[in-house]
């Protein structure tokens, strides 16, 4: 049969190539820093929060939890790698993939390492698909020669060319942002929290994620409560807002929606905000974004970690601070709910 060409079909560009790998690559990432995350954190519950600082001394089912919550940690950068890879090249770029990852983890490269490595094999694979062989040599190139040769040229670029830039940067941003004072944590964190805030799971709060979530796999974990403490209060907000507005300023739908917000704040899934974003976005833009920020601001100052980098009320208990963190989503919620609250108009009355 022959092939349907549509002539309005495009052809990716290289950049949107490079970006929907990269976020694939992140994609697949995720759960591993989730389950990771949520198990050392149980460990900490069980066994204290500076268990790590001491398993050897002891032998108990804390730190059993702590070793494998670790060994799942440990595959985070070797994860956004591989599939970052594979997402480029299929297959055959899986293995290099994992090989960079772990490497990027010897040479204290991080994340962003583990992502320059996964684009570099995704590339080298594609590059040598493309080299002319005999066909009686095609099926050993997938499983032999590929990934034998990109895990050989990438691994000399990541640690010879580019692997101990991306480190000292790594190390430089994260000594920077322990070097913080009050002043500037509260800026940085208050950027986190407004921009996820701005768009509710759109480009500009998954920039903010993205750079969290980096943080994090590298181990830093107080933005990591910034972003989701801050994202939190938005749906939250807006449900307030809804009952101090009343019915003069809501309608049915929209009280109906903010139900359903509340449910959705304590998940951590700011697209319940998205029906009123549509009928009054700037108000719920900028009300949104003054809560969050605050929220994150503060989040900052007070030094509250979180390390799960989703999963809402289910991993407050694991925070640095669970008492903080539920006292702070409230308090960017209020701020949220009264402004826009306040700022809304009054529905218009119907002429009968």
């Amino acid at each position: 049969m022959a092939e349907i060409k549509r002539k309005n079909a495009q052809k990716k560009s290289q950049g949107a190539i490079l970006k929907d790998s990269i976020m694939t690559g992140i994609s697949y990432m995720i759960p591993v820093i989730v389950g990771g995350g949520v198990l050392q954190a149980i460990a900490k519950m069980l066994g204290g929060y500076d268990i790590a600082s001491h398993m050897d001394q002891i032998d108990t089912f804390a730190k059993v939890i702590m070793l494998i919550g670790t060994s799942l940690w440990n595959f985070t950068v070797p994860a956004v790698a591989a599939f970052t890879a594979y997402a480029l090249a299929d297959k055959p770029g899986i293995a290099p993939g994992l090989a960079m990852g772990t490497l990027a983890n010897s040479i204290n490269a991080g994340f962003v390492g583990g992502l320059v490595g996964g684009v570099m094999v995704g590339y080298v694979v594609l590059w040598m698909k493309k080299i002319p062989i005999p066909k009686n040599l095609q099926g050993v190139m997938p499983i032999l020669v590929i990934p034998t040769v990109t895990t050989l040229v990438c691994g000399l670029m990541m640690y010879y060319v580019v692997g101990n830039p991306i480190a000292w940067c790594m190390t430089a941003m994260q000594n920077w942002l322990l070097s913080l004072n009050t002043g500037s944590k509260f800026v940085f964190g208050a950027a986190v929290g407004a921009m996820m805030c701005v768009d509710m799971g759109g480009p500009v709060s998954k920039a903010a994620a993205m750079v969290t979530n980096g943080l994090n796999a590298d181990g830093f974990f107080i933005p990591t409560s910034a972003k989701m403490c801050s994202g939190m209060t938005a749906p939250l907000g807006i449900a307030i807002a809804t009952f101090i507005g009343g019915k003069k300023k809501f309608d049915a739908v929209d009280r109906e929606n903010a139900k359903s917000a509340v449910m959705l704040s304590c998940v951590y899934i700011e697209e319940a905000v998205i029906p009123f974003l549509i009928k009054d976005p700037v108000r719920v833009v900028v009300s949104c974004m003054i809560g969050g920020g605050i929220t994150g601001g503060l989040c900052m100052v007070t030094s509250l970690a979180s390390p799960a980098v989703h999963g809402g009320i289910f991993v407050i208990p694991m925070t640095s601070n669970p008492l903080l963190f539920i006292g702070l989503w409230l308090l960017g919620s209020c701020i949220t709910g009264v402004i826009y609250a306040l700022w809304k108009k009054p529905l218009a009355v119907e002429v009968k």
